[in-house]
This record gives structure tokens, C-alpha cells and sequence, in this order.
């Protein structure tokens, strides 16, 4: 291993730590790679999680020819890192993320353009929609780096951003300049999300066989996941395990779910990881058994009428993300009300989005 190489390893992880403790970068989404030499690039795997990544996990990529060594798949999207390289001598670092405030401003496919940041420049150019590791994406983003060489920042429709630098610091301070504009811009024009106050305290559950603990309002009981009759709380995770294999389920009543829950309308994803990992359609009901059951099936969240959310997984894990995601979702849906050239994905997308989705993760679960 080359001198270049050993240094380009632990930049990568000392990215993958500053970004998941910026909140920039969650679980396995985005990715992050450096160059070696003017012909290789390393860069993160697919489907492995930043907080306990090793340098021994990391792909080397040969940019001419696609080639790579390790023991992992690389990630998807390393054509558009691949390219970056190839497009930008200057560029030693690039980092892919799917930032919050970044992605929510991203779905209006427009380019962010004004003074934006003395780190960024006054323009931030906003690649057309393409589903995730696909032709269509990385010729939308080579197009882009092509057609504004001055820019380094770009937002990806629907799917994030795509930060390069000179080294690590270079792309890290740019992604982070990045989610201050953007989250700056979002607050100016939805001027905050209102929402009136949760009805009720759904609490957090966990599945045991045929019952479930449910822990709320500072109690902790459990309950079977049919029968009854149970108390209103209780009946409505009671009806996520009906509806799904699920082991977890927990809610989610921050303003911006909140605010979306009280339109009392079915919200369509304008991000793809919500696609992927909540479902092609979040629906929203009363806080009713039936309804929620109904609503749950096929998805992993539920809105409930001026209330929040359920969110369910098979993990604690899983829980937590689709809980963040449908925070972003719901983000974005309002900042939609705001931004008329907003546009959730088409349901063709949506389902395509899900289902390798959860191939994906059928594959993960068989090979544990």
C-alpha cells in the first residue's frame, strides 16, 4: 500500500465520523471517496454503516477503466465520484450525502443562485432527477460539472448533494456551508412549520412474540397484538403489528410531521430514500385500528390525523430512519407549498425506488 493510499483511507473515515456526527451524513446514505493518484480513487462501500466503517472495507477504483479491489461492493454511485475526478484535476476529495435542508431545497430542481456562501460561490447548480446509481443520474451530474466549471457544489434533485474539494477540510466545509444556506433559504420562505399540538403520546413499542411492550406517557405495559379490547394507544400499535413483520414501532411528532398529519392528506415522497424505506405513499387517517392497519400495510409509516406519525421496522435502527427520513419528507412536502416547481417523484420511480429497496435489505437480512 502506497503512502497516498494509507493517508486516503483514514481521510475517509475521519469524513464518515465528522459527517455522522454533523448530522450530514445517517446510517448508509451518501458516500464519500478520495483520489490516490491521477488513476485510482478510493471510496466507501454499499450498504455499510459510517459509524463502524474500517479502512479495510474501503474499495480502490481504478478511474480508467471502472476496475476495483476489495472485499466490499462499492458504492453506486462511484460513476459520478469517477467523474468528478476526471473533470476536475483540482478535485483530491468528494463527498455525496443526502444532508437534510440540502435534499428538501433539491426537490425544486433549481439552481440556488444569489450571494450564497464565501465557501460556495453564487451559484449552486441542481442536477436533473435520476434514480440512484443509474446512467441517467451521472450523466445529469457530468452535465452540470460540465456546464459551470467555476462550481464545486451541487444539489442532485430529490436525492442531495454532491460536494467537491481539494482535500478533506475543502469538501467538509463546503457540505456543511451548504445545509446553512439551504436550511436559511427553506426557513425565509416557509417562514417555520405550523402545527397545533399533539393530541395524543403514541409512545414506543417493541414486538415479543404474540404481545408487544408498549412504553407511553411514562409507563411501561404489555399488551397482545390481538384481542381486546385495549386502550386507545395500545390498539393502534396493536394494529402496526397486524399489518406488517414488524418488531418495532415508535412515533414521530415533530413540527414538520405534525404540520403535514393536520393537511389530512396521503403524502407522496419528494426524496427517494423515503421512498425506499417509508413506502411509495404515506397514508393519512384518524387514529383508528382499522385504519391504521389498513394504511400500514405495504409501508413502513402511518400519519395520523393532526397527531404525527407511527413509524415500524424490524429494528430499533430501522425505526429511528424511517422516523428522520419522514421528518425530511414531511420538510419537503412543506417547503412544496412555497416552491410551485416542486414535484414529488412519479409513482413509477417511487415503486422502483422501494423495490430494489427492499431487495436489498432481504438480501442483508439472508446473510446474516
Amino acid at each position: 500500500m502506497t503512502t497516498a493510499e494509507a493517508r486516503a483511507r483514514g481521510e475517509i473515515l475521519e469524513a464518515a465520523a465528522r459527517l455522522t456526527r454533523g448530522g450530514l451524513i445517517q446510517r448508509t446514505w451518501g458516500n464519500i471517496s478520495a483520489r490516490v493518484s491521477e488513476t485510482e480513487m478510493l471510496i466507501t462501500p454499499s450498504g455499510l454503516a459510517y459509524d463502524t466503517l474500517r479502512e479495510d472495507q474501503l474499495v480502490l477504483i481504478n478511474l480508467r477503466d471502472g476496475s476495483c479491489i476489495g472485499c466490499a461492493e462499492p458504492s453506486s454511485e462511484r460513476g459520478i465520484h469517477a467523474d468528478a475526478y476526471r473533470l476536475r484535476p483540482e478535485t483530491n476529495f468528494v463527498i455525496h450525502t443526502h444532508q437534510y435542508w440540502a435534499s428538501v431545497i433539491g426537490t425544486s430542481g433549481a439552481a440556488l443562485t444569489g450571494f450564497i456562501h464565501p465557501l460556495i460561490g453564487k451559484r449552486v447548480p441542481c442536477a436533473a432527477y435520476g434514480l440512484p446509481g443509474t446512467r441517467r443520474l451521472r450523466r445529469a451530474v457530468e452535465a452540470e460539472i460540465l456546464a459551470w466549471p467555476d462550481c464545486r457544489v451541487f444539489l442532485l434533485r430529490s436525492h442531495g448533494a454532491l460536494c467537491l474539494g481539494r482535500d478533506l477540510e475543502d469538501a467538509f466545509a463546503a457540505a456543511r456551508a451548504l445545509e446553512e444556506v439551504c436550511g436559511a433559504r427553506v426557513r425565509d420562505l416557509t417562514g417555520g412549520a405550523a402545527a397545533s399540538p399533539s393530541l395524543l403520546h403514541l409512545g414506543v413499542s417493541r414486538r415479543q412474540g404474540d404481545r408487544f411492550c408498549l412504553e407511553a406517557n411514562g409507563a411501561s405495559q404489555f399488551y397482545p397484538v390481538r384481542g381486546g379490547p385495549l386502550p386507545p394507544i395500545a390498539a393502534l400499535h396493536a394494529a402496526v403489528y397486524r399489518a406488517g413483520n414488524f418488531r418495532c414501532a415508535a412515533c414521530e411528532d415533530s413540527t414538520e410531521v405534525r404540520a403535514v398529519s393536520g393537511r389530512g392528506r396521503t403524502l407522496r415522497p419528494y426524496v427517494d430514500d423515503l421512498a425506499q424505506i417509508a413506502g411509495t405513499d404515506i397514508r393519512c387517517v384518524p387514529a383508528d385500528p382499522r385504519a391504521v392497519e389498513r394504511a400500514m400495510r405495504g409501508r413502513n409509516a402511518v400519519l395520523l390525523r393532526g397527531t404525527g406519525a407511527l413509524c415500524a421496522g424490524e429494528t430499533e435502527e430501522d425505526v429511528q430512519a424511517v422516523c428522520a427520513l419522514l421528518r425530511k419528507g414531511c420538510a419537503a412536502a412543506l417547503y412544496a407549498r412555497e416552491d410551485p416547481r416542486c414535484r414529488p417523484l412519479s409513482p413509477a420511480d417511487a415503486r422502483i425506488q422501494r423495490l430494489l429497496f427492499q431487495r436489498s435489505y432481504a438480501k442483508k437480512r439472508g446473510s446474516r
